[in-house]
């Protein structure tokens, strides 16, 4: 790729998506409302300025991990301990309940066992990335914000398992209790491990305190210290089966839960403050709009490859329509049966509606494998896009009008 047209896409992409994101801000909108629309603007389907290829796409999955880590930094650790158990019920019924609907959905509308399996499953899983996004800007209380990350913590461990399965069985591996047995132990470590066992470490020996001194540059260290904890976190998490954006998130968790002690004279946490006020400004400036973006230039690119026509256009409405609302009965009921009121049930399940980065390397992998259509790859490809832009502008009306009020 010419480097010349890479640093182009780059500055169109965070010039025009960072822009239209500040305005749409004014309108008491989701920013990266304004930055999808950016890169759709900017797509082969409107002005042809830039298109789809590894390295933006690459460039753009490194924004996404430090938004989660951001995220997981901005997380009160003790109220994500504290809700776990309203995480759990709300992440594992929006997972069970999508998958029905869809699956039931696709059947109705032609399609096979197979491939209405397949995408069911796939898009029973909440975009970690998107719930962090529109929580960073929203009034949502501590308690609303930690069950909404924790379920969707829940729904990727849970959509990690159901994947595992539907994967093997689609497409045509053998499937057995001992890979299924591996990967369950690979999970349960991994959590284990991070959650309980490396901040106990970190805590006892005071070894994030050891590492970055006590010197003028302190704040500096935690920074550089803190970006490779998050993507040696996000290496971990792979390879233990999960999402990367998972294990950067655990990673921003474990440095916020440092950052959260009463050091001497606070010395820590004036350092976590800073570290906080560091990675914001780069992430609103620089990797959100440019990995939202990208996402507009996806969308935009997969429109102008297939056309539109009327049963095209029917399968993306519908759809649409019962993934978004799959969430919001799903989850929605999990928060209430956890005892939030309805008002903030009904948040919830709205802000677990979006998809993301997970499902469009499924379906491409479906894709190739032959277990979709081109046509049905491209429709659940636009689905995933769009759940990405409905769900924020759904938030933000339903957070004007509902929890505004008394």
């Amino acid at each position: 790729m010419d480097i010349s047209y890479f640093l182009l896409s780059l500055l169109l992409l965070i010039f025009l998506g960072r822009t239209l994101g500040l305005l749409f801000v004014r309108f008491k909108f989701q920013s990266l409302i304004g930055e999808v629309l950016g890169g759709l603007i900017l797509s082969p389907l409107i002005l042809g300025l830039v298109s789809p290829n590894e390295t933006l796409m690459l460039f753009s999955q490194f924004g996404i991990i430090v938004l989660m880590l951001l995220s997981g930094l901005l997380t009160d650790f003790k109220s994500f301990e504290e809700f776990k158990g309203a995480s759990i019920m709300v992440g594992v019924l929006g997972v069970l309940v999508s998958i029905v609907l869809i699956f039931f959905t696709l059947l109705a509308f032609g399609m096979s066992i197979q491939s209405s399996l397949f995408i069911s499953v796939v898009l029973s899983n909440t975009a970690v990335e998107v719930c962090a996004t529109i929580l960073l800007k929203s009034g949502a209380s501590k308690k609303i914000h930690a069950i909404i990350m924790g379920a969707s913590f829940v729904d990727d461990i849970v959509a990690v398992f159901l994947i595992g399965v539907v994967g093997s069985l689609t497409l045509g591996n053998e499937f057995s209790l001992l890979s299924l047995s591996i990967l369950s132990i690979k999970v349960i470590l991994f959590i284990a491990i991070t959650l309980l066992g490396i901040p106990y470490l970190f805590e006892r020996f005071s070894l994030i305190d050891k590492f970055i001194g006590s010197g003028p540059q302190r704040e500096k260290v935690l920074l550089t210290f803190t970006v490779l904890f998050a993507i040696l976190m996000g290496i971990v998490a792979m390879y233990s089966g999960l999402q990367v954006v998972i294990g950067a998130y655990i990673g921003g968790l474990i440095i916020g839960k440092w950052g959260s002690k009463v050091g001497p004279m606070l010395k820590r946490r004036v350092a976590y403050e800073e570290l906080v006020d560091d990675i914001s400004s780069y992430s609103h400036a620089l990797f959100t709009p440019l990995f939202f973006g990208y996402v507009g230039v996806v969308l935009g690119n997969v429109i102008y490859e297939f056309g539109l026509d009327v049963s095209f256009v029917s399968i993306i409405l519908l759809l649409t329509v019962v993934a978004l609302a799959a969430k919001f009965v799903g989850c929605g009921a999990g928060a209430k049966i956890s005892g939030l009121d309805l008002k903030s049930a009904g948040f919830v399940g709205i802000a677990m509606g979006g998809r993301g980065a997970l499902e469009m390397v499924l379906l491409t992998l479906g894709y190739e494998k032959g277990i979709i259509s081109a046509s049905l790859f491209a429709s659940v490809v636009i689905v995933t896009l769009l759940t990405v832009i409905i769900t924020p502008i759904l938030f933000s009306i339903y957070e004007r009008k509902f929890m505004a009020s008394p």
